[in-house]
């Protein structure tokens, strides 16, 4: 499961957080290249498992991204996206 968990903006900087669970043989690794390729900070990497968090200035080069992922099979995990004030 590659799920969206948040995505916030404030002062300038924009966060797109991702979970990804339940990963088949082989995923971890493959997902591990692509995430840091596109400058993803992986903060929990398990055997079926990854977190991360990218953050960026520009709104559309993050957008790009989460489109990106998108077409690679993640989906929104029902968490509230916010862009705002919020920290």
């Amino acid at each position: 499961m590659k799920l969206f968990t948040r995505f916030q903006g404030f002062d300038g900087t924009y966060k797109l957080e991702i979970s990804c669970t339940s990963l088949k043989p082989g995923e971890v690794e493959e997902l591990i290249g692509s995430l840091e390729g596109k400058g993803f900070k992986l903060n929990f990497i398990g055997s079926d498992s990854i977190r991360g968090k990218l953050e960026l200035r520009q709104y559309q080069d993050i957008v790009r991204v989460k489109e990106q992922l998108e077409k690679e099979g993640f989906t929104w995990s029902g968490a509230i996206s916010k862009v705002g004030n919020q920290k």
